[in-house]
């Protein structure tokens, strides 16, 4: 039976924003792991902060401890950032904006940069929003293509976008802008918020899958055999499920997603995202107990 690997995964810096650079690599270091995701904000990874001696020091800082970094990720969503925006001006500076994060992605010594979709308006007509996306991303993938980087895109939730939640749409998006420097994700929340499941992304995704998001959910009535086109028919926005917590609190099927993952022979990175408030104060505790839990898959 095939299983991951313990160097497979890699600590987010999601919930480690009150503290210092050093002291979440340090963090990283004391736990075990061998890979770290940064999430690009304040107060040090935000990219339009960043000159290029700060990249070269956030490289030096990852790489003197012998970690790696596997992936940047710089917020998309909160900040006004939007690739899909109707209004010119937004999606310029928008695009822009990823342009740098681009740049800083492999500056700081990451060959795969997380992009996010972006949304048009609810009131807008859907396929100009996805043309609008699709140009997007074309002009990004030109930068990510001259720097060495491949990015992958990323599922949401309804509060965020509109129309970029299942596997099928990624599949699309996919084929529509056919360049090898772009490819896609899975995240374990949006996978379970609207009923697609580990072998749907990697049948669907094949070799285009390059990364993973792992995710604590949580659902007083989880049912998972309520997939597919059934479940997006009764929560046309999702199952409503709280994402993207502490590990302690979620109930979605970890494990079996890592075993699934492995057994499909899946040999790329899995990040531990944990985005919870709550976890800020106390962040190497709880990256240790997602650690431990994730670890269990490769035993």
């Amino acid at each position: 039976m095939t299983k991951l690997k313990r160097e497979q995964f890699a600590l987010g810096s999601f919930h480690y924003p009150r503290y210092s650079l050093k002291y979440f690599l340090d963090s990283a270091q004391r736990l075990g792991f061998e890979n770290v995701e940064i999430w690009g904000v304040a107060p040090w990874a935000y990219p339009e902060d960043l000159s290029a001696a700060d990249c070269e020091n956030i490289r030096r800082e990852i790489e003197s401890r012998g970690l790696k970094h596997i992936c940047y990720c710089p917020e998309q969503n909160t900040y006004p950032i939007n690739i899909a925006a109707s209004l010119p001006q937004v999606r310029e500076r928008s695009l822009k904006i990823m342009e740098k994060a681009i740049q800083v992605c492999a500056a700081t010594g990451s060959q795969t940069f997380l992009l996010c979709p972006g949304s048009g308006s609810l009131d807008e007509d859907f396929e100009e929003g996805w043309k609008l996306r699709r140009e997007s991303v074309e002009r990004l993938v030109k930068t990510a293509e001259r720097e060495g980087v491949t990015m992958v895109i990323e599922t949401q939730n309804f509060d965020d976008c509109n129309d970029m939640h299942t596997v099928a749409e990624q599949r699309r998006l996919l084929d529509e802008v056919d360049h090898p420097n772009f490819k896609a994700m899975i995240d374990v929340s949006q996978m379970t918020q609207f009923g697609d499941t580990v072998a749907d992304n990697l049948r669907v995704l094949g070799d285009d899958l390059r990364h993973m998001h792992l995710t604590a959910a949580y659902d007083p009535c989880l049912d998972l055999t309520l997939q597919g086109e059934e479940l997006r028919e009764r929560y046309p926005y999702g199952r409503p499920i709280s994402t993207h917590m502490d590990f302690r609190g979620g109930n979605n099927p970890i494990l079996r997603y890592l075993k699934e993952m492995g057994e499909g022979g899946y040999r790329h990175y899995v990040t531990i995202e944990i985005c919870s408030r709550e976890c800020y104060i106390d962040a190497e505790t709880a990256a240790a107990r997602a650690f431990e839990i994730a670890l269990e898959s490769t035993r």
